[in-house]
Parts: C-alpha cells; sequence; structure tokens
C-alpha cells in the first residue's frame, strides 16, 4: 500500500488499503467498538496528514490521545474524535 501527500509517501506491505476518516462524537464514539467499528472494520493504525492533537478509542475501549500528531500512528482502532485537532486522517486495514 502507498498513501501520498502532497509532500511526502509512505509505503508498507502490511496494510491492504484505508479509508478517509471523518471524526465522530457523542454517542457514536461512545458506541464504537471492535464489533461496531466507526470505519467498518478495525484499523491497525492510522495516518495523520495534518499535524494535531487525535483522540481515538481503541480495540480493549481505551481512549488515548496524542498531543502533536503526524505522520503513522500504529494501534489497533476503533473511532476517531471530533475533539481531534489533526486532519485528513487515513485509517489503514
Amino acid at each position: 500500500m502507498k498513501l501520498e501527500t502532497q509532500n511526502s509517501y509512505i509505503t508498507n506491505p502490511q496494510f491492504t488499503g484505508g479509508v478517509s476518516v471523518s471524526p465522530i462524537s457523542g454517542s457514536a464514539f461512545a458506541e464504537a467498538n471492535a464489533n461496531n467499528p466507526q470505519f467498518g472494520f478495525v484499523a491497525g493504525g492510522l495516518y495523520v496528514g495534518t499535524v494535531g492533537s487525535i483522540v481515538v478509542k481503541t480495540y480493549d475501549q481505551s481512549v488515548i490521545t496524542f498531543a502533536s500528531a503526524s505522520g503513522f500512528i500504529p494501534g489497533i482502532i476503533t473511532a476517531v474524535s471530533a475533539s481531534s485537532t489533526a486532519q485528513n486522517i487515513v485509517a489503514l486495514k
């Protein structure tokens, strides 16, 4: 898989694709879990194209905030909160 932005690109044969992420809030974020992931699949990581904070929910329902996130964020992720300031986020399959 190859993800490309205006200034850089990443390649990783571990991933088979990705989807653009629209962060969610409220009950949608609260209800996201391994059986009901926001993206239609449990992501193996995220790619953050524009620096900012990112709030994610993991496979085990933990909520984690990454400050000044950019590039590849590894993890088993089920949702991204609308309180995130990062942009151009891709959930990796």
